[in-house]
């Protein structure tokens, strides 16, 4: 039953997670690189936690840039950051 009650407790995070993520990749049809991205950042968190102390400045950082490389490949993968041609020098 803890479980469940923690798991259950957790809905509203998921909530507030789900419409951050709507908000800033607002693109149709993307909906598995949005829910990857969800999903990578709270296995990233997690992988944090389970450190199981005071978080210190280099863990931070890990956690923050593996979820940074995953906020890219996710709107990489949406469409939403658009690769630019090279610029011809003629």
């Amino acid at each position: 039953m803890k479980t469940f009650l923690s798991i259950f407790n957790a809905f509203p995070s998921v909530i507030q997670a789900v419409q951050a993520v709507e908000a800033a990749v607002p693109v149709p049809g993307a909906g598995k690189q949005k829910l990857d991205l969800i999903l990578g950042a709270t296995a990233t968190a997690w992988q944090i936690s389970e450190v199981g102390r005071q978080l210190s400045k280099q863990d931070t950082l890990t956690a923050v840039q593996a979820m940074a490389n995953l906020t890219v490949a996710a709107l990489n993968s949406a469409g939403v950051f658009k690769k630019s041609a090279p610029v011809s020098s003629k």
